[in-house]
């Protein structure tokens, strides 16, 4: 139990040692929001939050109202991305219908979500990252964001918090 536990702490930090760091800029995608329009890091709405999660994880499902409550209180756009291939436009929209403020990217014609994912270097879910308005990366959450440290991150990324 101990061997099993240490080594899933050893993957989590190794996952963050390689992800994209605050400081970088995002890495290049192009998916879709619901509407059709195609979303890069060039036509995306700053400072922005990113969150990759899947349909699936405990976690994501728990996490996913608080992070709805900061999201309507400062009307940051929330992007979030699946990473479970499983998780089909369907599965995520009919997910989002709970969360209408978040802003579901989907498979376009040229990107899908679990490379996204991979590009980040993202190794779990929930991740989560706090974008400024030039694109950087001020804040990265692996697991669970605590609502006062996504305010901090938010605030950081230059965001009138409540």
């Amino acid at each position: 139990m101990v061997k099993r536990w240490l080594g899933g702490v050893g993957w989590l930090l190794l996952g963050l040692a390689l992800a994209v760091q605050p400081g970088q800029r995002l890495p290049e995608f192009a998916l879709l929001d619901p509407k059709g329009n195609l979303i890069t890091p060039a036509t995306m709405k700053k400072p922005a939050v990113i969150v990759f999660w899947a349909s699936w994880c405990p976690v994501c499902k728990a996490e996913f109202p608080g992070l709805y409550q900061v999201a309507e209180e400062t009307r940051v756009p929330f992007y979030v991305i699946s990473r479970e291939p499983k998780d089909t436009k369907e599965v995520v929209l009919e997910y989002m219908k709970a969360f209408p403020r978040f802003i579901p990217l989907l498979a376009s014609e040229k990107d899908k979500p679990p490379e996204v994912a991979n590009r980040f270097k993202v190794v779990g879910q929930p991740w989560t990252f706090v974008v400024d308005a030039e694109g950087k990366v001020v804040a990265l959450f692996a697991g669970r964001a605590g609502r006062e440290a996504l305010l901090d991150a938010l605030l950081l990324a230059g965001v009138e918090v409540p």
